[in-house]
Order: C-alpha cells, then sequence, then structure tokens
C-alpha cells in the first residue's frame, strides 16, 4: 500500500485537476489575449515554486493550513488570462468552483471516519463523487451559471456571499488543518452547512432559469409585434404599388398616344425621356425583394425602409435558404435586432451621406455566415468583447442576439475601428 502521504499528496492532485475541470465547464474562454501575458506567467510560477517549497520544507499538513494561498491564488492567476471573464465575476466562478469541489471530499471524510480515516477509503470515495459530480455539473448547473456569466451584468457581489460565506467558514474554523478535519463531530456540522448553501445555490440558479424563460416568451412576443408590424408594413407596401398599377394601366393608351406624337415628330429625345420616365415608375410599383427566405423578407423590409427614410445608404447581398437550419422567429430576432442597432448608429452622423449599412448573409457548408456592418461616430464602450450601452432601456438587442446564437453553438463577434462597427454571426 502506497504511504501515507503519498495518498494524501494524490488526492490534494486530483482534486486540483477536477477543480480545473469545474471551471472550464463553467467558463467562457479567450485564449487569444495577451495583454499582461509575462507578468501572469511569471507571478504564477512565483506562486508554484513558493507552494512547492513550502511543502518540502513544512510537511503537507502545513501547507494546507496555507491551501489558499498556494493552490487557489495561482488557479485564480491562471484563468484571469484565459477566461474572458475579470473581477468579480472570476471570483464568483472561483468561489463556486472551491465550493463545488468540497462535497466529494466531505462526503469522502465521513466515509473514511468509519474506517480509521483510511486514506485509501477517502481517495476511493473522492474519485468515485467526482465523475457523478461533474456531470450534475454540465448537465444542470452549467447552462444556468454561463447564461448569468454573459447576461447579468450587475449584482455579483450579491452573488458571492453564498460561495464566499461557505469559503470563509472552512477558512475561519481551520478545516484546511488535516486534524481538524478528521474531528467527527464538526463533519456532520459541515455537511448541514455544505448542505444549506447547495440549497441556496438551486434556488439562485432556479429564478435565473425562471428570468431565462421569461425572456425567452418576451423575446417571442417581441418577434409576433415585429412580424405583425412587417406584415402591416408589406400590405401597405403592395396596395400601394396595386394602386400605382391600376392608375398607369387607366392612363396608358395616353402614354402610347404621347410617345407616337413624339415620334411622328421625330422627336427622338423626348420619346426616350418619356419612355424611361414609365420605367421608373413601373418599378416603384415593384415590391423589393431581398432574398430567398419569405419570413425573413417580411420581417427586414420595414427595418430598410425605415434605414432609407433616414437617408442611410443599405446595401442587402447574399441568400437565406428557405429552409434555413435556424428557426425563423429565431433567424428575424438575430436580424432585426443587428439592423435596428446598426441604424441607431449610423444615425448618429450628421452627415447624411456618411450613414451606410451594409447587410451580408451567406449559406456555406450548413452554417449560416451574417455579417452587418454600418459606420458610427464616438466612442464603443466593450466588456468582455460585447459592446454596452450607457443610455436606459438600451442593450437587449445585443442580448439577444447573443442568446440565440449561444442556442445554436455559433460564434458571434464585435468590433469597431476607424468609424467602422461590425457584426460577425456564425451558426
Amino acid at each position: 500500500m502506497l504511504p501515507f502521504d503519498v495518498m494524501l499528496m494524490i488526492e490534494l492532485i486530483v482534486t486540483i485537476v477536477y477543480s480545473v475541470f469545474l471551471m472550464y465547464l463553467l467558463l467562457d474562454f479567450d485564449f487569444e489575449r495577451k495583454k499582461g501575458q509575462w507578468f501572469m506567467g511569471i507571478l504564477l510560477v512565483i506562486l508554484l515554486l513558493c507552494g512547492g517549497f513550502f511543502w518540502f520544507s513544512a510537511g503537507f499538513e502545513g501547507f494546507m493550513i496555507f491551501y489558499p494561498i498556494f493552490v487557489h491564488a495561482p488557479l485564480f492567476i491562471l484563468f484571469w488570462f484565459v477566461s474572458k471573464y475579470r473581477g468579480i465575476r472570476l471570483i464568483f466562478v472561483l468561489l463556486t468552483v472551491i465550493f463545488l469541489s468540497s462535497p466529494p471530499l466531505l462526503l469522502g471524510h465521513i466515509v473514511a471516519s468509519f474506517f480509521q480515516y483510511s486514506p485509501l477509503v477517502l481517495n476511493l470515495v473522492c474519485f468515485a463523487m467526482y465523475l457523478p459530480m461533474s456531470w450534475v455539473v454540465y448537465r444542470y448547473i452549467r447552462p444556468s451559471f454561463l447564461y448569468m456569466l454573459r447576461n447579468v451584468d450587475s449584482g455579483w457581489a450579491v452573488f458571492c456571499i453564498i460561495p464566499l460565506s461557505y469559503n470563509l467558514y472552512t477558512l475561519l474554523t481551520g478545516k484546511y488543518d488535516i486534524s481538524l478535519v478528521r474531528d467527527a463531530s464538526l463533519l456532520w456540522v459541515d455537511a448541514c452547512i455544505a448542505t444549506l448553501a447547495i440549497v441556496a445555490y438551486i434556488l439562485i440558479l432556479r429564478i435565473f432559469a425562471q428570468t431565462r424563460e421569461k425572456l425567452v416568451l418576451e423575446h417571442e412576443q417581441n418577434l409576433l409585434a415585429v412580424q405583425v408590424s412587417g406584415l402591416k408594413e408589406r400590405y401597405e407596401t403592395l396596395r400601394e404599388a396595386e394602386e400605382n398599377m391600376k392608375i398607369f394601366r387607366h392612363d396608358f393608351r395616353h402614354h402610347v398616344n404621347l410617345i407616337q406624337g413624339y415620334l411622328a415628330n421625330q422627336d427622338w429625345e423626348k420619346a426616350t425621356d418619356y419612355i424611361s420616365k414609365i420605367e421608373n415608375r413601373i418599378e416603384e410599383t415593384i415590391s423589393t425583394k431581398y432574398c430567398n427566405n419569405e419570413t425573413v423578407n417580411i420581417i427586414i423590409s420595414p427595418y430598410i425602409k425605415r434605414a432609407i427614410n433616414e437617408k442611410i445608404a443599405v446595401k442587402f447581398q447574399g441568400t437565406i435558404p428557405q429552409n434555413c437550419i435556424i428557426e425563423d422567429i429565431d433567424l428575424c430576432i438575430m436580424l432585426s435586432n443587428a439592423i435596428e442597432n446598426a441604424i441607431h448608429a449610423s444615425m448618429a452622423s450628421t452627415l447624411p451621406q456618411s450613414r451606410w449599412i451594409n447587410i451580408s448573409c451567406m449559406s456555406k457548408k450548413g452554417k449560416l455566415l451574417i455579417e452587418v456592418t454600418n459606420n458610427f461616430v464616438g466612442e464603443i464602450n466593450f466588456i468582455d468583447g460585447v459592446p454596452v450601452s450607457t443610455k436606459e432601456n438600451h442593450g437587449f438587442g445585443t442580448k439577444s442576439i447573443l442568446v440565440i446564437v449561444q442556442k445554436y453553438g455559433g460564434l458571434c463577434s464585435f468590433g469597431a475601428s476607424d468609424g467602422i462597427f461590425v457584426l460577425r454571426i456564425i451558426i
């Protein structure tokens, strides 16, 4: 059998690996971030070297007393560098992972207490718990957790209270001291406190799950309103075109007589000019069709017409298949919000000739590619790569786009430079 210290070391290493895996499940990553790379790397190496030195000089039990410094701090630094989130949100994730690492260890110590705290029994129970615990986190916690991170901008200090309280309790009662962990009378107290914390977490995640369902319903209601508005706009356009065509047919013989008069007088220039005017009048009666997907066509038509009325030059190119892999309701939410955001940004320019919006859609290898570019003035603030608005009741369109992209496991990026804003979506 392996020596006692070796078994504890194995337990520690596996627990750290399990914690890193949980962090991976509960975070979005940005591996291209390079700012502060050397500083983060040097600080991480220093902490790890200090931890190793302390381990060999003070022993395993001495090392465990300073466990948060030598393990939690390096984890925080590591994920600070690769995560999309920093500050209080990353602290919340780290505190949550520390908390979620406790139930397997706690159960392992409780079971081991019936076997004279056998390290083998402890490790077997912990290892047996890690896999189902990871599945529970992935299946039930991860969706709501990521939704919180991506869509909640404030209140994170309040959310930290539960995991912070549990971790402070563990730290202040000296539970990182191996001898204290094995106090049978305290194990059951720890179990009760951990159970209460789990219940609190379940309630919080349930609240956010209900909030998510509510937002989805609101998106559907908003889309229905947009669809109704689009249909009305489409109907008015078709009715107007039909009326114009009736008038044109009624006046057609007059047009023919006038053209014949020009031709009889050999006034070719007036005849040609008059024919051109008739062609333009006919073009005005034709309803614009932007893409092959009729539902999308109905939705985007009023937005494009609105942009044109605001003296914004609009260019739409590409196609959206009728049988798109994305549901019409989701596709319309994305496009309507993207175009509306582009209209608001472009209108900020006081020079109408500088206002423009380009919309490009393309289906390739089963993926839908959407790109919306427009002019803007001033500065755009980004948080975690997402533009944020300082205006009241603004910014919901961007969040709606992100929710739909995440629903289909797609990619979404925002960029702004030299007065040009770019939104790219791949689903």
